[in-house]
C-alpha cells in the first residue's frame, strides 16, 4: 500500500523531495516518482543546504566568528551546476519538469549528507567515536561527499535509458566539476572563526647582555648609597621586595610603600627596593634570594643592630606550601620560604624586625620567623588567600588598606593594622570574597619597646 504526504503544499513538497533524496541515496529510480520540483521548493532546498553547510562550518570553526558573503557565492555553484545538468536533460528529453529535478533532489540529498557530516563532526569533537571509526573519518567525509553525485547520475541516466557510455561521461563531467570546486575553494567557509593575532612576545630585558652586566653594578650602587645610622636616635631601615615580574601590581606596591616611608617616616637614604619587573631591569636591582641576603647584610653593616629597626616588606604571590614567589622569566629563581627567611634574618644579626608580608597564605610564615623582637603582619592567614593581585590594579587590597590608606593617617602600627583590617573586611564582603584574615603577631620584648620606637617613626600629632 502506497502512503502519501499531506499538509501545506510547500511543506508537503519539501518532505516529498527529502523522501525522494532518501530513495536516491539508495539508488532507487522511485526517487523520481516522489520528486516534486518547483521554483519555490528549489529555493527552500537551497536555503536548507546552505543552513546545513553553515552549521557544519560553525561546528568546525567554533565561536566567535563571522559569516562570509563570499562563501555564500561559492556554495551556490554546485546548485548552479545541477541546474545546468537539468537543462541538458530538458533539451534532450523535452520534459520541462526535468529542469529543476537534478538540482532539487541534489540539494535535498546534500542536506541529508550534510546533517550526517555534522553528527559525525560533533561526535568526533566529543570523543564519542571508537578508535576504528575515528581512523577512517576523512574517508567517510569523502564518501558522504561523492555518494550523492554518483547516485544522482546513476538514477537519472538509468531512468531515462541513457547508454552506459553517456552515463559514465555525465558522471565524469559532474564529478570533475565538484572535485575542481573543492580544490579551488577548499578554504572558503560560510562561517570562519575570528582569530586575534597575538603580538609577538617581547623578550624580557633581563636576558639582554647589557641588563645582565648592569645588575651587579645596580645592586652595588644601591647598597653603597645606604646611609649609616645616627647614634643619637633610633633609625628605621626599609627594604621592599616586589617578587613576581609578570604582574606590575607588585612593583607599584613596593614603590608606594618605599615612597611613603621616605616621605612620612624619613627613611630616605636608608631605604631600598628590589624589583622583578621588566621596566626596571636597567634601573633597579632585581629581587632574588642573593640580592635580599646582600641587602640585609648591607643594612646590618650600617645599622645599630641592637637599637635600630628593620622594616621588611615583601609583596608577591604566595602558595599554600607557604612560599613567596620570586620570578623573572626566564631566570630560575628560588622562592622565599619561612626557613630561609628566618636564616637570612638571623645571619644579618639585626635584632628588631617589623616584617610585612603581602601574599596569599602568608600567615604560614609566622611560626618560623617569630622572635621576641619581631612584629609580623601578614595579608592573610596561613590557610587563606589574599586578593587584588590583578594586572589592572595599582595595589593589592591589603597593600591599599594598610599602606595607602591607614599608614598615611594613623600614628602607630597597631592602629594602622586595625584600621586596615576593618577596611579590608568591608571591601572583601562587598565584593563577595571570602575573608583573608590578616594576622598581627608581635614578640614580647618588641611589644614593650614598640611605643618608644614609634616615636622616632611617627611625627608627633598636632
Amino acid at each position: 500500500m502506497r502512503w502519501t504526504l499531506t499538509g501545506p503544499p510547500l511543506l508537503s513538497d519539501l518532505f516529498r523531495n527529502l523522501w525522494a533524496a532518501c530513495h536516491l541515496l539508495v539508488f532507487r529510480r522511485s526517487a523520481l516518482r516522489w520528486l516534486a520540483p518547483s521554483p519555490s521548493n528549489f529555493l527552500i532546498l537551497l536555503v536548507l543546504s546552505l543552513t546545513v553547510s553553515f552549521t557544519f562550518d560553525l561546528l568546525s570553526e567554533g565561536w566567535p566568528g563571522q559569516w562570509s558573503p563570499a562563501g555564500i557565492a561559492v556554495y551556490l555553484l554546485p546548485g548552479f551546476a545541477l541546474l545546468v545538468f537539468g537543462q541538458v536533460l530538458v533539451s534532450r528529453h523535452g520534459l520541462w519538469r526535468l529542469g529543476l529535478a537534478p538540482a532539487s533532489i541534489g540539494l535535498a540529498a546534500d542536506s541529508l549528507m550534510g546533517i550526517a557530516q555534522c553528527i559525525l563532526l560533533y561526535a568526533g569533537q566529543h570523543e564519542w567515536l571508537s578508535a576504528d571509526i575515528t581512523r577512517y573519518v576523512p574517508e567517510i567525509y569523502l564518501l558522504l561527499y561523492l555518494w550523492p553525485v554518483l547516485a544522482l547520475v546513476l538514477v537519472f541516466t538509468r531512468a531515462l535509458a541513457w547508454p552506459r557510455l553517456e552515463s559514465v561521461l555525465a558522471f565524469i563531467i559532474l564529478m570533475g566539476f565538484f572535485i575542481a570546486w573543492t580544490l579551488l575553494f577548499s578554504d572558503e567557509r560560510l562561517w570562519t572563526a575570528v582569530t586575534t593575532e597575538e603580538p609577538a612576545p617581547v623578550a624580557p630585558h633581563i636576558i639582554e647582555e647589557a641588563a645582565v652586566y648592569a645588575q651587579p653594578d645596580l645592586l652595588q650602587r644601591a647598597l653603597a648609597a645606604l646611609e649609616p645610622e645616627r647614634p643619637e636616635q633610633v633609625d628605621w631601615y626599609f627594604l621592599g621586595v616586589g617578587g613576581a615580574a609578570y604582574q606590575g601590581v607588585f612593583r607599584t606596591e613596593a614603590e608606594t610603600a618605599k615612597a611613603l616611608f621616605d616621605t612620612r617616616f624619613a627613611t630616605s637614604g636608608r631605604s631600598l627596593i628590589l624589583l622583578n619587573n621588566d621596566d626596571t631591569a636597567y634601573s633597579q636591582p632585581i629581587a632574588t634570594r642573593t640580592s635580599i641576603a646582600r641587602a640585609l647584610s648591607a643594612f646590618s653593616s650600617r645599622m645599630n643592630r641592637d637599637q635600630d629597626v628593620l622594616f621588611l616588606f615583601l609583596t608577591s604571590h604566595g602558595s599554600e606550601a607557604h612560599e613567596i614567589e620570586l620570578s623573572y622569566w626566564p631566570l630560575q629563581l628560588a622562592p622565599v620560604t619561612p626557613s630561609w627567611l628566618r636564616q637570612v634574618l638571623d645571619d644579618s644579626g639585626i635584632k628588631r624586625r617589623v616584617i610585612v608580608l603581602s601574599a596569599c597564605y602568608s600567615g604560614g610564615f609566622i611560626k618560623d620567623i617569630q622572635t621576641p623582637d619581631t612584629l609580623i603582619i601578614t595579608a592573610a592567614a596561613a590557610d587563606k588567600p589574599s586578593f587584588g593581585c590583578t594586572d589592572d590594579a595599582d595595589l593589592t587590597y591589603f597593600g591599599r588598606a594598610f599602606f595607602d590608606e591607614a599608614l598615611r593617617r594613623e600614628y602607630s602600627l597597631r592602629a594602622s593594622y586595625e584600621q586596615s583590617l576593618s577596611t579590608l573586611q568591608e571591601r572583601e564582603e562587598a565584593l563577595g570574597y571570602g575573608q583573608s584574615n590578616p594576622q598581627w603577631v608581635i614578640g614580647e620584648q618588641l611589644a614593650k619597646d614598640l611605643p618608644s620606637l614609634e616615636k622616632s617613626l611617627f611625627p608627633p600629632s598636632r
